[in-house]
């Protein structure tokens, strides 16, 4: 029994909020910061209808992990469908001014497994082929960008980069301009 409860209790410090401390006039205060980000990028999603949703987790002041994916509706945008694991090292702000934790200048490196959509519009002997070609690749990329926190924890963001794709000797574009909420 003696276990059982030490292992329920120790779940339970492992699920806790984080908690961080800060200084303001003397005062030691104590807030519980938001570090997840869910975001949709409406640039791929209303022009190219490739919606891509984003998930981010920030891990200290300056840096953070996340993932996109996103999926071709129409066929007409270049990729028919994407995962892109990436990382962002935030060159503003810091963990006194609780506005700017994560946010602001930032460059990316990512990582993408992608589907490309390859049209070859014609045959050896000229004539037009029937089926397009999707071919799955793989590469590594980098996008530099700038993220906005309000004091509401709704996020905005602009990005642009690209990747280069080692497996069909190609590349990608990764470029965006997301809304979001932070949690």
């Amino acid at each position: 029994m003696r276990h059982l409860l030490t292992c329920l209790l120790l779940l339970a410090s492992l699920t806790a909020y984080p908690q961080q401390k800060y200084q303001f006039a003397g005062w030691e205060l104590s807030k519980q910061i938001a570090r997840n980000e869910v975001k949709v990028n409406l640039v791929t999603t209303i022009i190219g209808l490739y919606p891509e949703l984003s998930y981010e987790r920030v891990l200290s002041e300056d840096f953070s992990l996340g993932v996109a994916a996103g999926v071709s509706l129409n066929g007409e945008y270049p990729l028919t469908f994407g995962v892109m694991p990436y990382t962002r090292w935030f060159f503003t702000g810091n963990s006194q001014n609780l506005q700017k934790y994560g946010a602001g200048f930032f460059i990316e490196a990512n990582a993408g497994v992608v589907s490309h959509d390859f049209h070859q519009a014609n045959n050896d002997n000229g004539t037009p082929k029937p089926e397009d070609n999707d071919e799955l690749g793989a590469g590594l990329g980098l996008a530099l960008g700038w993220k906005y926190l309000t004091k509401n924890n709704w996020i905005g963001e602009i990005y642009f980069g690209g990747g280069r794709d080692f497996v069909n000797d190609s590349g990608y574009l990764r470029v965006g301009l997301t809304i979001g909420k932070r949690f």
